[in-house]
Formats: C-alpha cells, structure tokens, sequence
C-alpha cells in the first residue's frame, strides 16, 4: 500500500507540472503517456495478475494528474486544491472498483469472500505453525468472513480515508517538486490551521444515534440503520482527528517546540487515538471551543 502511494503521487505529480507547464494537451498527453507506462510496468513485473493493479495506478496517474494540473492552472488555493484531489481520488478508485467487478462478474460480497476462500489455506497453515487449535483457526476464518460480508457496504468510508491519504501525500511531495521545478504552488494555507465544518460535527452525533437505535429499528431496517451510522461515525471520526492533530500541531508551533519533542507528541497522539480516540473527542469539541482562537485571544488581551 505504501508502495502503491508513493508510485501513484510521484506520477500524478509529474503529470499535474506538465499540465501547468505546457498545457492541457500536454497536460492529458503525458497523462496518458505515464499512465500506460505504469500499468504496463506493472503486469511486468508482478505478471497478468498484476492487470488490476496496473489499471488501478493507470486511473489514478492519468485522471489525477490531469485533474491536478488543470487545478493549479485556475489558481487554486491549497485547500481548495486538496478538497479537489480527494474527490478526484475518490471518484477515481469508485471508477476503479466498479470496473474491477464488471471483469470479474461478481458483486462486492461475492468478491471479498472468494478471495478470502483462496487464503483459507495458507492462513490455517500458519496458524498452525504458531501452535493455534483448529477451533481457534476456524474462529478467526469465521470472523474474517464476517468482517468481509460487512466491509462492501463501508465502502464510502473506505474509499474516503484512502483519498484523504492519497490527496495529503500528493500534495506534500507536489509542493516539494514544483519548488524544485520553481513552478508556482499555492502556499496559502498551512496544516495548523485545518479546520473541520462544523456541519461534521453533528454527522458524528448522527452516526451514534444511528448506532444506538439500530437494535431497536424493524429488523429490515436494523443493518441499513447501523450501517449507515458506521459510515457517518468513521468519515467524521478521521476528519476530526486531523482536526486534533492540527491543533497540537498550531501549540506546539506556538511555543516553538522542538522537531524532536513536535515528534513524540504526534506519536503519543496517535497512540491516544487508538487506545481511547481522545484525539478525535479534541477535535471535535473544538467545534464549539475553538481553542485557538481564544489562545490568540487571551494573548492579544494579555499584551
């Protein structure tokens, strides 16, 4: 997954600087061009089992790598510039997915299980050689079955943190390469000042509603209920997390921390994220507590 990262945003970043260089023409040309080399590369070196790969980093150089250039040409602000990255990501892997089913004919569900029915083997052979049980091997099949049933209708989710992702890496090696380049990249905002609308806020709140009355829905209705707020729970819990990590990023600058200290700080909160999701509950309230404004605030009246 790394891998796949670093290949599609050294790509899409190649085609976004042609495209604001040279043009549209040029800018879908070398698209194109980068695109077909990647997939080719790729079923290469991986073999026709690596075709949905090659096509997969071939949609993302090409349509994201156009849709970039053509970005920066109008002047965009990075924000904006990253809101429009991550739906073209998002559309782009939706495109990706409905096609990837299409060759195979197959449903999402039918899809996943198949391809969990192919590791069954190797899994049970390497479950055995850390000394499990067969009861315990087939417990642990029996639940990745049932995550797997679950995971198509998270898809919106999903498809989401990947974009966001792909959008954030892209965007940081972009600013590095078109410095490099001396091509103009939009410098207007900067990773301490993200902020989440405030609308997100109460999707969270809708999301554990939804969570908390889908035993109590007609059971027709229970798993669309309970689905449905898992997806609105998970879109806002990731964005409100980058929200926390924004604001420790906004006072560590603040008091001119140290890169090592700024390091273990971001380290300890994403441990805290995991564990309790107290970073993502920082976030969130500061929706309504805004805490840095009345940081500056408190300073302005102080001095």
């Amino acid at each position: 997954m790394r891998r796949l990262v670093r290949i599609v945003s050294s790509m899409s970043v190649m085609t976004a600087s042609c495209a604001l260089r040279h043009g549209v023409f040029a800018g879908l040309s070398a698209s194109l061009l980068v695109g077909a080399a990647c997939m080719l590369l790729t079923v290469g070196l991986v073999g026709p089992e690596g075709v949905f790969a090659g096509l997969l980093i071939f949609m993302l150089t090409a349509i994201a790598g156009m849709g970039g250039g053509l970005a920066l040409r109008r002047g965009v602000s990075q924000f904006r510039l990253f809101i429009a990255m991550t739906a073209i990501f998002c559309v782009t892997l939706f495109l990706w997915l409905g096609a990837l089913l299409l060759i195979v004919g197959k449903d999402p569900v039918s899809a996943l299980q198949a391809i969990v029915d192919s590791s069954v083997e190797p899994s049970s052979q390497v479950y055995r050689a850390m000394g499990m049980s067969q009861q315990d091997i087939d417990s642990a099949l029996s639940q990745a079955r049932d995550f797997v049933s679950v995971l198509p209708y998270m898809a919106p989710a999903v498809l989401l943190v990947v974009s966001i992702a792909l959008s954030g890496v892209n965007l940081a090696l972009g600013r590095r390469v078109f410095e490099r380049l001396r091509q103009p990249f939009p410098r207007d905002f900067v990773f301490r000042d993200f902020r989440v609308h405030w609308a997100f806020a109460y999707a969270l709140i809708l999301g554990l509603v939804c969570q908390l009355l889908a035993p109590y829905a007609p059971e027709r209705y229970s798993s669309a209920v309970e689905l449905t707020g898992a997806n609105l729970y998970y879109i806002a819990e990731l964005l409100f997390f980058i929200q926390g990590m924004a604001i420790a990023g906004f006072f560590l600058w603040a008091y001119k921390v140290s890169r090592v200290k700024r390091v273990a700080v971001y380290v300890c909160l994403v441990l805290l994220e995991l564990a309790l999701s107290l970073t993502m509950w920082m976030g969130l309230f500061d929706t309504w507590l805004d805490y840095r404004r009345r940081f500056i605030r408190k300073n302005l009246s102080g001095q």
